[in-house]
């Protein structure tokens, strides 16, 4: 180097300078980084980048105009050195962030000054979210989890806790996509989560809100994106040992009954204990990397175990069978991740990266007492074991041709398993549910089954194989990248429910016929009283497959020095199969344009005004299957009765008031694929606005602003209304006595062309209906949203952003779940199966959020003291009342009745949704402190505080308003969830480097 001073100050701020020239044209992609810059004074130049962590080269030219391009680097820390007449004149210190671009430039060496300079804004990138480095993620108090690092970036929120998962932009939490070093890892089955890896195996995680490129695809919520960490040519060993004691965890809050005013029995008592709950977690992991052959072949291993043990209160006050209302649980998550990266030569690199996932719970049941709030020592039966292990194997190759074409293909495939054991099981034995107020005085409801719910098929499974190829070519100003993919999914799936059915036990007025049936007193018995019960029986399973792929072309195209496009096309296949491999979905040639726009507006990357706009398209997953391409049992049938065998809680004396009823007329029969969706099924798919700038405000702050615009066009439901095919039948003279439609995929709101067997003699008729036949509305959901935020990159020892999120979102459907009820069978939920229960159905959905603030940063006291926080607030959610269909519409057996309390109308009247006030706001503050002390190198000490005020919000209460005819429910507005209670934690870190 000419300068040694000066290439100091150089590396020093490097990454935060701006330069006076536009970013040249490059094909970016989402699972790598690239560099760029300027070149000045230097004829016939070029740039070699180092890795410096593994010794990697490449050597990139100079073009005619001074500017040069590396894409698809490693994320990682570069030296850029740019070499003139065969010797290294000069050098940067960068790195190279994953999805994003770095400018590293070579101007007149006189103009680089620290202190007048602005730090530098990533004009070459049009689209929403943020990434975080291992470092950050170490430096905040967070949840080690993939959700952790969701809920620091903007745009997102927690799901309802009765599903989990994430909202992106207003999404549903089964809409968004998973990758880990450019592999697809979401859960094929529900599309609800991903594969986790080891926490301390993470290098970068980059969170998507919107505007992404038509690289990616299969998302109409956000994209999750990690690149996992690898070996360098320094050995390195470590060790983390966390422990989070119930000595210093809050108490959590007891759930009472709510108070409804039409119960009295029950109102405002005590519904579930939570006094005596114990938690405790233990968390180790130990990481080593380095070089199996120097400056070619590494390795970085990292395995970890949580072992996490509760005894909790399982039953509630009003539960019939308490022998089993204590449990003690523990439960490990094991996992290891192993990374070998090959530099084969400067211009050739494999990478193989090896996962396992792993989730084991095993627990013991005792009986607990009410009356004395104590448990006892008597074990009882229950699920005593179930297990979840995901294997991924991940191979790419990534070769440098040439200066302008690069080349990268993936081959990967992942399997999922579900181990399942179940202790004291009693098969045969029905479930019983009564609720105080339903059950007849004198009489004694029991409940001997040890197992609530439904249990799964045994060998349970999902695969997936992962086929990608993406080519990049730099032409002049233009950078074209195009690619194509495949992923082979499969599942073997399902549940009944154990012990084979349940016993629901209902009173409502005696003289008001049941759904589908008589009254009560029609029947007799107790039934005088309105006292009757409802057998149910539900059993679903599959193996069913999924085939997607997928094609794009994109242009990054320089207009300008300052001015950008990305101008992108992504073409979508999916094809969804039943358990014999016969396709009975698939839609095609689903065009999907991205259009991105970044404006350089003063040339020197203080200031970039960027828009995106764009189509995502989204596939459904495996578990549609279940009931729409299998064989599947949902019956209700009601009876009065005389009496309850005191043993097994089996009603005696049975009448029954209706004959055996399926909503959507699934009696067991195997469903023929070609009569379970629409012929012209079009894929579900949102369009998205977004236009905002980032400034550099002054050498220690950037700010930005955004408004996105999501609007969701189109969606796949299941529709089970028989009406208007039985009118379409009338017009066309065809008989339809004795035909049952099941449930069919449609797309509300739009014509659907139907294929059914209406003779029952295997011939097909086809029956195209319009949208006003039908009677759905049109699918609606629109998200409008303003983000702000200010940060201060990490100087004088402190960094810190926070972000404010203005936004609402209304419409008749929240996606593919319906989080209000707690239903995830995935575009397979109650909405648009009969006009009826989408009436009121237009309001604010459930993951409307107002007001959203997140504040986090770290500051490093003295060389062996550091504090961080992380602030969340969140507006609550709103809430809706959905009860029975008023008995003026509930007439002619109107099937949108057969659900009972389903429906946005509450005590006769309207229920918009959304309009019954709001959750209360959650406020959560988290903080640590770090001790590093310098005696002994390599060893830090942390406590971190979640929940610092011990703000158990009501995340969830229960909307439904009835609970059989003309009762309200005992539950409505029942707590369902609550933030976390109040936790501290203590780690201990060693690190050695050899």
């Amino acid at each position: 180097m000419k300068n040694p001073s000066q290439r100091v100050r150089l590396t020093i701020i490097a990454h935060a300078l701006a330069t006076a020239f536009a970013a040249p044209a490059f094909a970016q992609s989402n699972a790598t980084g690239t560099i760029f810059g300027q070149v000045a004074n230097c004829k016939g130049a070029s740039v070699v980048l180092e890795n410096t962590a593994t010794g990697a080269r490449r050597t990139v030219s100079v073009d005619a105009s001074g500017r040069y391009t590396a894409n698809s680097m490693q994320p990682g820390a570069y030296k850029v050195m740019l070499v003139c007449d065969g010797s290294v004149t000069r050098a940067l210190d960068v790195e190279a962030l994953i999805g994003q671009g770095v400018e590293a430039s070579f101007e007149a060496i006189q103009a680089v000054t620290v202190t007048s300079r602005r730090p530098t804004i990533d004009v070459s990138n049009t689209n929403n979210g943020a990434v975080f480095t291992a470092r950050q993620l170490n430096a905040l108090p967070i949840a080690q989890s993939i959700a952790g690092i969701i809920q620091l970036a903007p745009s997102t929120t927690r799901g309802n806790p009765r599903l989990g998962g994430d909202s992106f932009g207003g999404a549903g939490v089964s809409e968004n996509a998973y990758y880990i070093n450019g592999f697809p890892v979401t859960n094929v089955y529900r599309q609800i989560g991903s594969t986790t890896l080891p926490f301390f195996a993470i290098a970068q995680a980059q969170i998507l809100s919107g505007g992404y490129s038509a690289e990616f695809g299969r998302s109409t919520g956000g994209v999750v994106n990690i690149t996992t960490k690898s070996g360098t040519n320094t050995w390195e060993a470590g060790a983390v040992l966390q422990y989070t004691p119930n000595a210093l965890r809050a108490k959590p809050e007891d759930t009472f009954y709510p108070n409804t005013g039409a119960n009295p029995a029950t109102d405002g008592k005590l519904l579930t204990y939570r006094g005596n709950n114990t938690a405790n977690d233990v968390f180790g992991s130990a990481y080593v990397g380095g070089p199996l052959v120097k400056d070619k072949l590494f390795m970085f291993a990292n395995v970890e175990m949580d072992r996490f043990t509760t005894d909790y209160i399982s039953k509630n006050s009003d539960s019939l069978n308490k022998t089993n209302g204590w449990t003690e649980r523990a439960t490990n998550t094991p996992r290891y991740m192993l990374k070998l990266d090959y530099n084969i030569s400067d211009e050739h690199r494999l990478e193989f990266t090896q996962i396992h996932d792993e989730y084991k719970r095993k627990q013991q049941n005792f009986g607990f007492d009410y009356a004395t709030l104590t448990r006892n020592n008597v074990r009882a039966g229950g699920t005593t074991g179930d297990a979840a292990k995901t294997d991924d194997s991940i191979l790419k190759y990534t070769g440098f041709l040439t200066d302008n074409l690069t080349v990268t293909a993936l081959a990967g495939r992942f399997k999922s398993t579900y181990p399942q054991s179940r202790e004291g099981y009693v098969p045969g034995v029905y479930q019983v549910s009564a609720p105080l107020g339903n059950q007849v005085p004198g009489l004694v409801y029991n409940n001997p089954q040890t197992i609530g719910g439904t249990i799964q098929v045994d060998n349970a499974e999902d695969k997936q194989s992962t086929l990608r190829l993406d080519v990049e070519y730099k032409l002049g100003r233009h950078a074209l990248r195009v690619g194509i993919d495949r992923n082979n999914v499969s599942s073997i799936n399902g549940s009944e429910l154990a012990g084979g059915g349940t016993y629901y036990y209902l009173k409502a007025d005696p003289n008001e016929p049941v759904t589908g049936g008589r009254s009560p007193a029609s029947g007799g018995g107790y039934g005088l009283q309105g006292y009757y019960v409802n057998i149910y029986h539900q059993s679903d399973s599959a193996s069913p497959k999924t085939d997607q792929s997928a094609q794009y072309i994109q242009d990054r195209w320089q207009v300008t020095d300052n001015l950008m496009l990305d101008l992108g096309l992504r073409n979508e296949q999916f094809t969804n199969k039943n358990s014999d491999g016969v396709a009975y979905a698939a839609q095609r040639h689903m065009l999907a344009p991205r259009l991105g726009a970044s404006w350089d507006v003063r040339g020197d990357s203080s200031l970039k005004v960027f828009a995106n706009a764009g189509r995502y398209h989204l596939q459904i997953p495996t578990s549609v299957a279940l009931r729409l391409a299998g064989n599947p049992v949902h019956v209700d049938h009601y009876y009065t009765y005389t009496g309850v065998d005191p043993k097994t809680g089996a009603p005696t004396g049975l009448t029954e008031i209706s004959p055996p009823l399926s909503a959507g007329n699934e009696f067991g029969q195997p469903k023929d694929p070609r009569q379970v969706a629409s012929a012209n099924l079009g894929a579900t798919y949102q369009d998205e606005l977004a236009l905002g700038f980032e400034a550099a405000l002054s050498p220690l702050y950037t700010s930005g602003a955004k408004f996105t615009y999501r609007t969701l066009r189109n969606t796949i439901e299941d529709w089970c209304d028989q009406r208007p095919v039985d009118a379409w039948a009338k017009r066309n003279n065809i008989s339809t006595a004795g035909y049952g439609m099941p449930c069919l995929l449609v797309n509300p709101g739009r014509d659907n062309t139907l294929t059914l067997d209406l003779g029952r003699n295997g011939k097909l008729v086809t029956i195209p209906l319009t949208a006003a036949e039908i009677g759905l509305p049109k699918v609606k959901r629109v998200y409008t949203a303003l983000d702000f935020f200010l940060e201060h990159p990490l100087r004088n020892g402190w960094y810190g952003k926070i972000n404010y999120t203005l936004s609402r979102l209304e419409g008749n459907m929240e996606g593919q779940v319906h989080s209000d009820i707690g239903q995830a069978d995935i575009a397979a939920t109650t909405a648009f199966d009969y006009p009826e229960l989408m009436d009121n159905a237009d309001g604010l959905l459930a993951n409307n959020h107002t007001h959203v603030v997140k504040a986090f940063g770290y500051y490093q006291l003295n060389p062996e003291w550091s504090v961080g926080t992380n602030i969340n607030i969140v507006s609550g959610g709103p809430k809706s009342c959905i009860g029975n269909l008023p008995k003026a519409l509930d007439v002619n057996n109107n099937p949108g009745g057969w659900y009972g309390s389903a429906t946005y109308y509450c005590n006769e009247k309207p229920a918009q949704r959304g309009s019954f006030g709001r959750m209360p706001t959650d406020f959560r503050v988290a903080l640590n402190a770090t001790y590093t002390p310098q005696a002994i190198k390599g060893l830090s000490l942390k406590a971190d505080v979640f929940n610092l005020f011990n703000r158990q919000t009501v995340m969830a209460t229960d909307p439904v308003y009835n609970s059989g005819k003309n009762k309200v429910s005992a539950y409505y507005g029942q707590v369902l969830g609550r933030a976390p209670e109040r936790q501290v934690r203590f780690s201990a870190e060693y690190n050695h480097k050899f």
